[in-house]
């Protein structure tokens, strides 16, 4: 029982900050804790800007002492987000992870780093690894170019 009420804090404060959160069936329908979405623009600045993406956010009775699963329901041209399924590889959603951090965290720190800074050394998704090494202007176009194909609202 404890996990709903951190869970609906940490909703309220997403809600609170502006971020929409909506059922993982769609907007219309109603919103359970285990699995929901929310709503994540593309920062400023990167190849991302102008996208909004559907984050996936699957919940455990465990929460907050173990991570949410997060995903992208779009597809992301994204080194450290895998293409087909949309799982995230982020240490701070694994082994790094804290009760402390928040939903809020998740999606205002976290995330827009993730895009704003993506790790080539450790991919999810190879190919996007390899362009981005090999040639990173044309994987810049390859991100705005799905961005504006799958990530717009």
């Amino acid at each position: 029982m404890a996990w709903s009420k951190r869970l609906t804090k940490d909703i309220l404060e997403l809600q609170n900050s502006g971020f929409e959160v909506e059922s993982d069936e769609g907007p219309t329908k109603e919103l359970r804790l285990d699995c929901f979405c929310v709503l994540l623009k593309g920062p400023e600045g990167t190849p991302y800007a102008g996208g909004t993406w559907r984050v996936r956010f699957t919940v455990a009775t465990t929460y907050p002492f173990t991570s949410p699963s997060v995903g992208f329901v779009e597809h992301i041209m994204h080194p450290n987000i895998d293409w087909a399924s949309g799982s995230v590889c982020l240490d701070a959603l694994s082994k790094k992870w804290s009760p402390v951090f928040t939903l809020k965290h998740i999606v205002d720190s976290l995330l827009p780093y993730l895009l704003a800074y993506p790790n080539a050394q450790d991919p999810l998704n190879r190919e996007a690894s390899a362009l981005m090494i090999s040639d990173p202007e044309f994987y810049k176009a390859k991100v705005i170019e799905a961005t504006k194909r799958y990530a717009t609202k």
